[in-house]
């Protein structure tokens, strides 16, 4: 991460590379990956020697690859004007190699692939491992990994020049994390491994550090004698789509909160770093994920929602639900709605509610973050209208989805003769204020695995902060009745449940 306004050459940093994805033929590679490649090479950012080898179970050959490839790059480019010179540029450096992860024989043939691609290049060329396939897969991956010694490079027998890149779910609850972790560092060194969460690379939580940090207007009243409470929310309007046999036992607590959620939360209530370095903000965001106040099982009854969407119609649309999904379970269990209630106990936050939601099926897409800062209790402002004073909280929200921004709500005096009161919105986006479009956060973390900042990449200790808090959740869960699913419409807000949990506290949910 920069620590001036002085640019920085990233062509400079960025060296012939080998990237080797694992999971090649999914959904992560054609949305995510290839897109974000085509988007740096067209952006003048990849070197011109690189190689891209997929990996998966289909029998393919690399010209099929190819094709498949530059059809997802078309479908999910955020480029609306597809140059097809730097397009075919990318796909002459895709091959392909069919095998199961499971054998030892394809990571062999992978390893004369890049032996001939270092001989060729006169040098031993940095090596990515990108594990885009099912968790389920991780341990076998590495184990072969580790077994074939593609881990140690061009066989000089060391890691120096290989990296990995791991995708989330990282473990399915707290014992199988650690097994994993176990299992990584075994195989690779901590500066080789990049946990992704790509929630820390979105551009406007990265911005909530310069937000907080250089204005001090803001971070003189972050804390509990001024904020109210912080609400935290990442619906989807979609289902699960082609991703039920993924998401069946799964869910949302695992495949958003114990991540993305978590993610936005340490970069909203972390301490100011000592340094805008890796290490500095890294060590502030995992100190806060751990002073999270671990919830005794009565209050994870009390504290914590779930919900799975039922089927409905919506715009003319039938909507499936999510028993009716492709591979999903008729009586299935798994969550598809999560909302909680948490607490952080430090000297910033003690007695502070923090309050999270997650679902699918709602009414609409939106990312965001709202701090709310307390009301004004004074003689002043008496006997407001019931629409202002409901809603009269000064509330600042950073944007994450859609139109990224920051917007301030606060009360204006409208004009007339009299004195009433409005609430008004000053507003700050991307796109009006820069006139350009942020990185994906997929190219961001690209880019910065290649350069070497781990900035944006998650941790052990934070993941086990937050296993610690699902697990937890998920034991309860385990030992209570079967719910009463499903218990919500879809294009709804989730169940109403929900609505109560923050009800209860006076207080309603801020996206509505």
């Amino acid at each position: 991460m920069p620590t001036s306004n002085t640019p920085i050459d990233i062509n400079q940093s960025i060296h012939p590379f080998v990237m080797v994805i694992f999971g090649a033929t999914g959904d992560l590679t054609a949305r995510k990956l290839m897109p974000a490649l085509y988007n740096l090479l067209a952006n003048g950012i990849l070197p011109d020697n690189f190689l891209v080898v997929g990996f998966a179970r289909r029998s393919l050959s690399h010209d099929q690859f190819r094709s498949m490839m530059k059809e997802a790059v078309v479908k999910y480019s955020k480029d609306q004007n597809i140059n097809y010179r730097i397009l075919l540029k990318l796909t002459n450096n895709l091959y392909y190699q069919q095998g199961f992860f499971e054998e030892i024989t394809p990571y062999k043939e992978v390893v004369k692939h890049l032996l001939a691609f270092d001989k060729d290049r006169g040098a031993c060329i940095t090596r990515f491992f990108y594990l885009a396939a099912p968790p389920v897969n991780y341990p076998s991956i590495l184990k072969n990994l580790l077994q074939s010694k593609l881990s140690e490079g061009c066989g000089q027998g060391s890691g120096r020049w290989t990296r990995v890149l791991i995708e989330k779910p990282f473990g399915k609850d707290m014992e199988t994390a650690k097994k994993l972790e176990e299992q990584l560092s075994n195989t690779f060194t901590e500066k080789q491994i990049y946990r992704i969460d790509h929630y820390l690379a979105k551009e406007i939580v990265q911005n909530i550090l310069a937000f907080r940090f250089a204005n001090s207007i803001f971070e003189n009243i972050w804390n509990k004698d001024h904020i109210d409470n912080i609400q935290i929310s990442l619906m989807e309007a979609g289902g699960v789509g082609e991703r039920g046999a993924f998401y069946e036992g799964v869910g949302v607590l695992k495949d958003v909160v114990q991540n993305h959620l978590m993610a936005m939360l340490a970069f909203t209530a972390m301490e100011q770093p000592k340094k805008l370095d890796v290490e500095s903000i890294r060590t502030e965001r995992v100190k806060v994920l751990q002073k999270i106040r671990r919830l005794t099982p009565g209050e994870i009854k009390a504290n914590v929602v779930r919900g799975q969407y039922s089927s409905g119609a919506l715009n003319g649309h039938k909507i499936h639900a999510y028993r009716e999904e492709k591979n999903v379970d008729s009586a299935s269990q798994t969550e598809t709605f999560a909302a909680l209630k948490l607490f952080i106990d430090n000297p910033r936050w003690q007695g502070i509610p923090i309050y999270l939601r997650t679902g699918k099926r709602m009414a609409k897409s939106v990312a965001r973050i709202s701090v709310q800062f307390k009301k004004v209790h004074n003689a002043l402002f008496q006997n407001l209208p019931p629409d202002v004073e409901r809603s009269h909280h000064d509330v600042l929200t950073f944007r994450i989805h859609p139109r990224p921004g920051i917007s301030l709500q606060m009360l204006a005096k409208e004009p007339g003769l009299g004195f009433s009161l409005k609430n008004v919105k000053m507003d700050f986006s991307y796109e009006n204020v820069f006139g350009m479009q942020t990185f994906d956060s997929y190219e961001r973390l690209l880019l910065d695995s290649m350069i070497g900042d781990q900035t944006l990449f998650a941790t052990n200790a934070g993941f086990n902060a937050t296993w610690s808090l699902v697990t937890d959740i998920l034991n309860v869960w385990g030992k209570e009745s079967t719910p009463k699913f499903p218990n919500y419409k879809p294009g709804s807000w989730g169940p109403h449940e929900a609505d109560l949990l923050i009800k209860k506290d006076g207080r309603y949910w801020l996206l509505h």
